[in-house]
């Protein structure tokens, strides 16, 4: 089985975890305010096909997670305040090369569930779409 694969599946499971926690309402019973302060989290998936996927959590308000660059990931994300698919294409050239990889992303934005899935005809189409939030 391919490394990928192989440590995928518990990363995923623990991420998954990890947001239904920071998606659960406080103690006290009363669920928290959406605000800068109020945590969002993002489960991201990139899955290129033939058994590599990579994963990566993104958290936000604070910025941080495992991610490589939390901060412009998550001004991103606020900037279309969660709604993924409204993202600005980056302008610049991209090989006609037809290598489709998929970006997902499913957790939280300021208490809205998020889910997102769209498929890319090669990695740099990923990268002109999506910026650095699938760049890990």
């Amino acid at each position: 089985m391919p490394f990928a694969r192989r440590t995928a599946a518990p990363a995923l499971a623990a991420a998954l975890a990890g947001l239904a926690v920071l998606a659960a309402p406080s103690a006290a019973g009363a669920a928290p305010r959406p605000g800068p302060e109020t945590p969002s989290a993002l489960l991201l998936t990139v899955d290129a096909g033939g058994g590599d996927v990579r994963a990566t959590v993104l958290v936000c308000g604070p910025a941080g997670g495992l991610h490589p660059d939390p901060a412009t990931a998550c001004r991103l994300v606020a900037r279309v305040d969660g709604h993924l698919d409204a993202l600005e294409v980056q302008p610049g050239p991209c090989t006609r090369e037809y290598a489709p990889v998929t970006a997902r992303a499913v957790g939280f934005w300021q208490d809205r569930p998020v889910t997102y899935t769209r498929t890319f005809d090669n990695g740099c189409h990923l990268r002109r779409g999506t910026d650095v939030l699938f760049d890990f």
